[in-house]
């Protein structure tokens, strides 16, 4: 139960609890000049990055937050998607993962925390990007392979629209202005951004061709699989699990045609979200 009645109450008396540390960080830095007030203030700052330790059943977990809605990562790694958890363990020994809209990394650090898998974790998000490499950084996880770009119908620059541009942040497409419903994005920032299809990755790049798939980019699902048309018919992929709008949708049902046209069947769906689901697609 939120200690202060409601979520909402919570929230707010924790606004005014900040605002007014914050106010104390600024008094008792009052007195150095300019610039050694700043560096002060942002030495502080530094000082009081939140990280939260994990167990999980392949060791620890650590994660680096620096923004307060990043906490999510840690306070709800195992109620927030028990299914994808659940999937990553069944991997077998040795396989291919793509995390595709991998933002701070939390099912790339599980997968690569395992130790016996070869993970490639992809988000275009600079803020996510940046808060994904401090959380690989923090656990050493070498063998997690992390690339700020885009994957999409085709290989181009272009422009990665971000409803938020915080640490953790979701509702962000690139070149695509709606969301995984249709609905219009409220747009807060324009990031240039390089867009690369999944078989050009392979084909052209010689990224290693995955065994298993997470995407989930809460937007351009459909044009990431177009982009993938000659992977997904490449008999070592044995599983994609996509995020999808809760209900019937356009994009659902795009998803849905593009993939068993593959080759794949929907074997089973959780709950991704307060409005999303996780549906996991097997050969």
């Amino acid at each position: 139960m939120p200690l202060f009645g409601n979520a909402g109450d919570e929230a707010a008396v924790s606004e005014r609890v900040s605002r007014l540390l914050a106010g104390v960080v600024d008094a008792a830095t009052a007195y150095a000049g300019p610039w050694r007030r700043a560096h002060l203030r942002l030495l502080i700052s530094e000082r009081l990055h939140q990280r939260h330790r994990v167990e999980t059943r392949y060791g620890s977990l650590v994660f680096v937050s620096t923004h307060a809605r990043a906490l999510e990562a840690p306070r709800e790694f195992f109620s927030r998607e028990p299914e994808t958890l659940a999937w990553i363990e069944g991997f077998a020994p040795g396989a291919v993962f793509w995390d595709i809209g991998a933002n701070v990394g939390v099912y790339s650090l599980y997968a690569g925390l395992r130790g016996d898998i070869e993970v490639l974790a992809f988000e275009p998000s600079a803020p996510s990007y940046a808060a994904l490499c401090a959380n690989l950084a923090a656990n050493r996880l070498n063998r997690v392979r992390a690339y700020c770009i885009a994957l999409a119908d085709e290989t181009r620059l272009g422009t990665l629209n971000m409803s938020q541009s915080y640490p953790g942040s979701v509702y962000n497409a690139f070149e695509q202005e709606v969301d995984m419903t249709g609905a219009a994005l409220a747009i807060e920032r324009r990031q240039p951004a390089l867009g690369i299809s999944p078989d050009d990755l392979i084909e052209r790049l010689a990224a290693p061709a995955p065994n298993h798939i997470k995407l989930d980019v809460d937007s351009t699902e459909t044009a990431i699989l177009r982009g993938a048309a000659r992977l997904l018919r490449a008999p070592a992929l044995l599983s994609v699990l996509v995020e999808t709008a809760a209900g019937e949708t356009a994009q659902n049902r795009a998803i849905d045609a593009l993939l068993v046209e593959a080759g794949f069947r929907a074997d089973s769906s959780g709950r991704g979200g307060d409005v999303t689901v996780n549906v996991i697609y097997r050969r």
